[in-house]
């Protein structure tokens, strides 16, 4: 064929090319990330060929103009997918779903962050727009005139068209059943757990088009029988009767989300040098859980103060703040307005970041301090406003403000992407060390963090505030460094786990409250009934954590941040763990105060009770229930 016959042809070679260059990104995407290398490439390839070819393969019966707005549209649709994916796979590890589009003005503030993650690999992900771009130029300047395709061709070409698309999901199909016993899995694919093991066997773009229509179909209302599951449910209740119960009553309530911080830094050392040596020292001095998880999903640090504030689990594939920032909350925040408290939250970012604008005063705060009130000596990490300016600034409006009150502050500086001024960099990392560059980065910006810590808790003391307050620091999630890989060896506590082990510390000068480490297992959904016990304050039935000093049995449920099943279980007696498949008897179950594997029907419990309990949260917060919780609950 002549140069001339191929371009008068493009109406058959283009939409091929692209049809082969988008399986290739598929599979260079899993390549290049390690996504199940060698394993399922070859369902892979299937899968993109018969989904390139829904995509591109309409444009055989466009002609002319109508063929190049149509292929050019659908590859820039596939490369944002693609380059978004990457990035987002870059920074957490994670996919990124439907539901993010909402969230997409988020992108903004973290326009840091997405540079550092830029790379040439996304050249790869572009090429279909210039591509097409490229060819209706030309064609343009040389007026070339195309083929048109007689009836009998689109025929053929349709039918080659049917037989490659149900030939490529039959064959993906066909491996499931045979490998899984059934392909169930692949259509409730929010109930998988290993979401990598499906991106390696459908692509990712077949995933988020997937999510992209469970988000638009999917129902936002509760059936008559799930609100009665969520009314009936036997939330706990506070105590009056626990040793710790209105130990600090009357207390200024002082919590500091800090952000990234990972239990793993805590009494660490990087030649010779404590990581954290302010936290260290205030984990001495108060009250210290070192087995505290955080619970997020897609939201990060919202997520936590959605937990946090009203002890139900995060959406895993929703952002709260935004999604339902209309619903009805029962918050710790407007517990604490009811009595007698001014509720107050600063953070350095601007009200709509997150949506907290809104939020906010749905939560029960009174008023919060931003962006506009804090203002930087200097350039520090995310945002620039470095967390000892946050701090130092944060002490004067805490001091005029009326006693009791509640005041939430969130830290920013050690955020991705971890850039700490030079002269800042306090941390002195041998040369020698094993850690990478991002890794490195975030120790820095923990230890610059660190510091701020320490000076405002002498700021505290020095303005007197100190001594008549509740003071809890917790971290808000992991670092998504894989630090705990280099610092933390453990090998009691499933990786996953580890990584989203948190630091959660309070602090009551001369109280009776009880002081030293304890080894209670507890989660950020346990942190507003712990906190109301000991400021003497009965909790509302609309929370599902639980007081885990004095519950009977305290618990952890990790979930799966993207697909939101249960993944670990934790109590004090035993850790049920899950397989990639989700099947309960194919996950493990180790007695933790023998150190050693059990029969997994013992877990069985534990695994029922948490299944149960994420579904009843999803469906609280999806449905507008829960101030419902509990609602119709009678004692035993």
């Amino acid at each position: 064929m002549t140069s001339e016959s191929l371009r008068r042809a493009e109406g058959v070679w283009l939409p091929l090319a692209l049809i082969s260059l988008f399986t290739a990104q598929n599979f260079l995407f899993n390549r290049w990330f390690g996504i199940y290398p060698g394993q399922f490439e070859g369902r892979l390839i299937f899968v993109a060929l018969a989904l390139g070819t829904v995509l591109f393969g309409p444009a055989f019966f466009l002609a002319g103009k109508g063929r190049r707005v149509y292929l050019l549209a659908v590859s820039i649709l596939t490369s944002l997918i693609f380059c978004s994916e990457f990035l987002y796979y870059s920074y957490s590890g994670g996919f990124l779903q439907a539901s993010a589009v909402l969230y997409a003005g988020e992108a903004v503030a973290v326009r840091g962050t997405i540079k550092n993650l830029l790379s040439f690999k996304l050249l790869a992900f572009i090429g279909g727009p210039l591509l097409v771009g490229s060819v209706w130029g030309f064609s343009w300047l040389a007026k070339v005139e195309h083929w048109k395709l007689s009836k009998a061709a689109k025929v053929q070409i349709a039918l080659a068209m049917i037989t490659l698309t149900v030939s490529g999901y039959g064959f993906l199909l066909a491996k499931e059943s045979q490998e899984w016993g059934s392909a169930a899995h692949l259509y409730e694919y929010s109930k998988v757990y290993d979401m990598n093991m499906l991106v390696a066997k459908a692509g990712v773009v077949n995933y988020f088009l997937a999510d992209s229509m469970n988000f638009l179909f999917k129902s936002r209302t509760a059936t008559p029988e799930q609100k009665k599951s969520v009314e009936e449910w036997p939330t706990p209740v506070g105590k009056d009767t626990d040793a710790d119960f209105g130990s600090a009553k009357g207390r200024n309530l002082i919590i500091i989300q800090v952000e990234s911080l990972e239990n793993s830094v805590m009494d660490k050392t990087v030649g010779g040098a404590e990581i954290t040596p302010n936290l260290n020292r205030l984990a001495r001095e108060g009250l210290y859980f070192d087995n505290y998880y955080t619970q997020v999903g897609p939201g990060n640090t919202a997520d936590a103060e959605l937990t946090t504030m009203n002890s139900v689990y995060p959406l895993a594939n929703e952002v709260a703040f935004i999604g339902y920032a209309d619903n009805d909350y029962a918050a710790l925040p407007d517990l604490l307005k009811q009595n007698g408290y001014g509720t107050y939250a600063l953070h350095g970012d601007v009200p709509s970041f997150w949506n907290r604008a809104n939020m906010y005063p749905k939560l029960g705060y009174m008023k919060s301090f931003s962006h506009d009130e804090f203002t930087p000596t200097r350039p520090v990490g995310f945002e620039d406003l470095g967390d000892v300016d946050f701090f130092e600034q944060s002490l004067p409006k805490l001091k005029a403000l009326p006693q009791p009150f509640m005041a939430t502050l969130i830290t920013l500086s050690s955020h991705t992407p971890f850039t700490i001024p030079a002269d800042l960099q306090t941390l002195d990392v041998p040369n020698d060390h094993t850690f990478n560059w991002i890794q490195w980065s975030y120790l820095e910006s923990i230890h610059y963090t660190d510091k701020a810590i320490g000076g405002f808790i002498d700021g505290l003391k020095r303005e007197g505030l100190y001594e008549n307050s509740l003071v809890v620091i917790f971290g808000d999630h992991g670092s998504f460094t894989d630090i705990s890989d280099v610092l933390d060896k453990s090998e009691a506590i499933p990786r996953e786990m580890l990584r989203e082990q948190v630091p959660l510390i309070v602090l009551a000068p001369g109280s009776r409250l009880r002081t030293g480490t304890t080894d209670i297992p507890a989660s950020h959904l346990d942190l507003y009934p712990m906190v109301s016990d000991w400021l003497g304050i009965q909790v509302p039935t609309s929370i599902l954590g639980q007081d885990a000093l004095s519950a009977d049995e305290p618990v952890v449920v990790h979930r799966n941040m993207i697909s939101g099943t249960v993944q670990n279980v934790m109590t004090k007696e035993k850790l049920y763990s899950s397989a990639a498949d989700g099947v309960f008897e194919h996950g493990s179950c180790l007695d933790r105060s023998a150190g050693r594997p059990t029969a997994v029907e013992l877990c069985a419990g534990i695994f029922k009770q948490a299944k149960k309990q994420t579904e009843i949260s999803d469906i609280a917060v999806r449905g507008n229930l829960i101030t419902s919780l509990g609602s119709r609950k009678t004692s035993d």
